[in-house]
């Protein structure tokens, strides 16, 4: 289809019937685009594709074990034969001599991990409202066993404490208090061993950071009392797993995906070629450029068809200056036209029965460009 008829000249009718190689260039330009856009986008995702999530490859395998225990030893009487009592049983009071308490923890792994560990036993004597046993009256907290804090290299740590505890001592405390203050309370002794293990295999892989508390409360102030483990026993499992959770799943999809990225890239660059090409700086638009903005205010992009040979009277200014003179004096805007893009424009102010007709070339301008270039380089060689 061809395009609308701007302007009609003396000696020629302009019109875009056929495709300037600026067009053909801007075409060319967004082909190379868009292959190259989607070129990128499929390597990407068939690079993607390419890997896989391992999910947890464990590395180095581990269990860890931990219990509370306890032995009642008896004062002399007359009832027992034996001069202790095993845990789980209901115990008389006044019988007891010491309680053995035994903290039993282990860590053992697949694999040597570097283990930096510590722990401590707190005794902490608690003296509560005996109707309302959230409401604390007396606490009392006493380390029984320093923190003690060790390194190791190895697949196994091994921690194993025994502590006696005077029952007398913190029994007698208790019904000292509550004679003084004639109070009705509940009260008990809590025993918490406290472990804090840190594990490293390597920096590549997971660490293992336990924190663990293992309690046996020991009830105080009562004729008979059954001694609680608080705390289940520990017995867990679980892997470190390797922080690195991906793994090439196909490497013909990773090299397909590859090579795209690359065509692609490369499809960008002779875009950026074409692209500069077409939209270039030559002396051509760098002139029209600096009219259109310089003489902003006079010049109308216009979409009327103008026919030449209706006006009688022709005038063709040398210079753009002096269109803009008549613009001025004629208070008429300047209408400008551009028949072949990137090549030839027509700048034009009707007045009356007289039109004024400025063109401007590609063609011409690079002449004249060469011209002036040949006269300074044969003022230089004047010069040497």
């Amino acid at each position: 289809m061809k395009n609308k008829i701007h302007f009609y000249s003396t000696d020629k009718v302009y019109q875009m019937t056929k495709q300037s190689k600026w067009l053909k260039n801007q075409v060319m330009h967004w082909i190379f685009l868009l292959s190259a856009i989607l070129l990128l986008v499929s390597g990407l995702y068939f690079s993607i594709i390419s890997f896989q999530q391992n999910g947890k490859n464990a590395v180095v395998n581990y269990n860890e074990k931990g219990k509370a225990d306890y032995t009642v030893y008896l004062k002399n009487n007359n009832f027992y034969d034996s001069k202790y009592l095993h845990s789980g049983m209901q115990y008389v009071a006044s019988l007891i001599n010491t309680i053995n308490t035994n903290f039993n923890y282990e860590i053992h792994s697949t694999k040597n991990l570097k283990f930096d560990y510590q722990y401590k036993i707190v005794g902490s004597l608690q003296i509560r409202d005996q109707l309302d046993t959230d409401k604390v009256l007396y606490k009392k907290d006493k380390t029984l066993l320093q923190q003690v804090k060790k390194s190791t290299e190895s697949n196994n740590i091994v921690i194993n404490e025994d502590l006696d505890i005077d029952y007398d001592e913190y029994n007698n405390y208790v019904n000292s208090y509550k004679r003084e203050y004639g109070l009705s309370v509940n009260s008990q002794l809590v025993l918490t061993m406290d472990i804090k293990v840190l594990g490293k295999h390597s920096a590549q892989v997971e660490q293992l950071n336990r924190d663990n508390q293992i309690q046996i409360t020991i009830p105080l102030s009562e004729q008979t009392l059954d001694i609680s483990i608080d705390t289940d026993n520990i017995d867990h499992s679980d892997s470190l797993n390797a922080l690195s959770w991906f793994s090439i799943k196909s490497i013909s999809t990773l090299v397909v995906g590859f090579i795209l990225l690359v065509i692609g890239l490369l499809l960008i660059i002779i875009d950026r070629k074409i692209y500069l090409i077409y939209k270039k700086d030559n002396i051509y638009t760098l002139t029209v450029r600096k009219i259109l903005n310089e003489y902003d205010s006079l010049i109308v992009n216009g979409n009327v068809t103008i026919n030449e040979n209706k006006y009688p009277n022709k005038v063709y200014p040398e210079q753009f200056s002096e269109m803009v003179d008549a613009s001025i004096n004629l208070q008429s805007p300047i209408l400008y036209y551009e028949v072949i893009p990137g090549e030839k424009c027509f700048f034009v102010i009707v007045k009356d029965d007289t039109i004024y007709k400025y063109r401007l070339t590609k063609a011409y301008l690079e002449k004249t460009q060469m011209a002036s270039n040949d006269i300074e380089k044969e003022d230089s060689m004047e010069t040497v």
